[in-house]
């Protein structure tokens, strides 16, 4: 059968898209394949690659071409060109431009430039998708710098942690963390102390510092201390701060940012050890069975040694602790927790930590405009402004808006004729919200 040289041109092109990553570029007036390549393009002279993963109207690289997007191979376009986006985000996210020293609050559906870096502040999150599908996330008080397609997706991690699949991570110390194949999901962060750890949760990474590469496998992890290799790999619970549910939770809901809301507790995978057994009052010596666990006591205190209990409840296991339910005042509390099984048996209490109670809401006021404010004229533009205490985000109308040191922050919105609604809403990190909402009216002149 012969094919026609039209049909085998775009039967060509399509199957070497196929095969690369691609990045859209817009066409300005005017433009030429010769000037786009001249500014996208590592060399100008490459200008016959955008003839060949295109079908334009044109193969004179010196006509104009028509406005619309065209579509490179995101390894030919120029590092400073090449984009990904901020698909996700709970505020407060900032991000700096190149070369800027200058923070901003970041927005949904932004574009990050190579080399850009995002910071997520306390309670924050932000997901961030790359030109080859990859979407990486992004953890609260973590401080990236994003790199689009330089080797693979590649992020320089500077502090907190973050969590990918296909994407190199290169930390503070310089260790490397680079996926085996495209089925991986893991976990590289940087703890307090400045060692860093790296978690697997699916596939296999390589982690390479000091000169040696160990192979992390799934439901392993290691741990690279300051000027040292990477250990062997040891299995997750081994590690202090490993979350056991991020064994068993879905990609896809794990990967879900959802709205900003308070944390819970959650208790974690008891660690009995078989050969110590655990002594319980009124029960013979036994092993707390972690097949048969039916329920957790929860004790709050207000020192290390609970000498002065707030709190002692059993609940079932799989049941979350909200600590702003309980009917006990605002404050820091220290809480443990032991695991009780099917046979009544009560295993020892877990290591101390604290956790806070904080029921007050942000304070918030709206200092313009007015409830019940009527505009007239032809300019529909009017400046919503006021200030917060406490508040970690500010929405209006549903947009985040930039809070300054200060607690100052405003947002420029548009009047449509007729009666306008405007709701500002203030929520703090413990998932406290203000909501003021006020009418205004808008009336058009000719």
């Amino acid at each position: 059968m012969r094919v026609r040289p039209l049909l085998f041109f775009l039967l060509l092109a399509t199957s070497l898209q196929a095969q690369e990553v691609m990045q859209e570029i817009k066409v300005n007036p005017g433009d030429t394949m010769w000037s786009i390549a001249n500014k996208y393009l590592k060399d100008p002279q490459k200008w016959p690659e955008i003839a060949k993963y295109n079908q334009l109207p044109t193969s004179d690289p010196t006509l104009a071409l028509p406005g619309t997007k065209i579509k490179l191979p995101i390894l030919l376009i120029k590092e400073e060109f090449r984009i990904a986006h901020l698909v996700r985000m709970i505020p407060e996210v900032r991000y700096k431009r190149k070369g800027e020293a200058d923070w901003q609050q970041a927005q949904t559906d932004m574009t990050l430039k190579y080399e850009d870096s995002l910071r997520t502040m306390k309670g924050a999150q932000a997901r961030v998708s790359f030109p080859s599908k990859e979407i990486v996330q992004i953890n609260e008080n973590s401080y990236v710098v994003l790199k689009p397609e330089k080797i693979l997706q590649e992020i320089q991690l500077l502090e907190g942690d973050v969590r990918a699949s296909r994407a190199k991570v290169i930390m503070p110390s310089g260790t490397v963390v680079k996926p085996q194949g495209n089925g991986s999901d893991y976990q590289a962060k940087v703890r307090d102390d400045k060692t860093e750890v790296v978690f697997v949760y699916k596939g296999q990474v390589d982690v390479t510092a000091q000169g040696k590469t160990v192979t992390v496998r799934e439901g392993f992890g290691t741990q690279v201390l300051k000027s040292a290799p990477p250990m062997e790999p040891m299995p997750l619970p081994t590690f202090k701060d490993f979350d056991p549910k991020e064994l068993t939770a879905n990609t896809s809901t794990r990967n879900q940012i959802a709205s900003q809301k308070p944390l819970k507790f959650i208790p974690p995978a008891p660690k009995p050890t078989p050969t110590s057994p655990i002594s319980n009052p009124g029960k013979s010596k036994s092993v707390v069975s972690k097949d048969i666990l039916s329920n957790y006591k929860l004790q709050l205190g207000l020192d290390k040694t609970f000498a002065s209990i707030v709190l002692e409840k059993t609940e079932p296991t799989g049941q979350s602790f909200d600590i702003k339910k309980e009917k006990i005042p605002d404050g820091n509390y220290f809480m443990r927790v032991a695991f009780i099984d099917a046979l009544g048996v009560m295993g020892p209490y877990s290591e101390v930590t604290s956790i806070a109670k904080d029921t007050v809401a942000p304070q918030l006021e709206v200092v313009a405009p007015l409830e019940g404010q009527s505009f007239s004229g032809q300019e529909t533009a009017v400046d919503v402004m006021g200030t917060v205490k406490g508040a970690t985000m500010i929405a209006v109308n549903g947009d985040v808006v930039f809070i300054s040191p200060t607690g100052r922050f405003n947002k420029t919105i548009y009047f449509k004729e007729g009666t306008n609604k405007i709701s500002i809403l203030a929520r703090d990190v413990q998932g406290n919200e203000t909501l003021i909402e006020r009418k205004v009216n808008y009336k058009k002149l000719p």
